[in-house]
């Protein structure tokens, strides 16, 4: 059995970031893209092959580790 700590130490975050603000925090790219509401933003199976940071109109994306 794996600890709490042990079962965080590979976790990677989405880190939403508008005009230099941090907008929120996800776990998965799904929920990312269901949360923002422009029209014009990437759909999900369009930022699934992008690579990070992800660059779309004023917004950004980051992966982070989790620490």
């Amino acid at each position: 059995m794996t600890t709490y700590k042990e079962q965080q130490e590979g976790k990677k975050y989405l880190v939403l970031v508008k005009e230099g603000e941090v907008i929120g925090t996800f776990g998965n790219l799904k929920k990312l893209s269901d949360y923002v509401t422009d029209e014009k933003f990437y759909k999900y199976n369009t930022l699934i092959r992008k690579e990070f940071p992800i660059v779309c109109l004023d917004y950004i994306i980051y992966k982070v580790d989790h620490h």
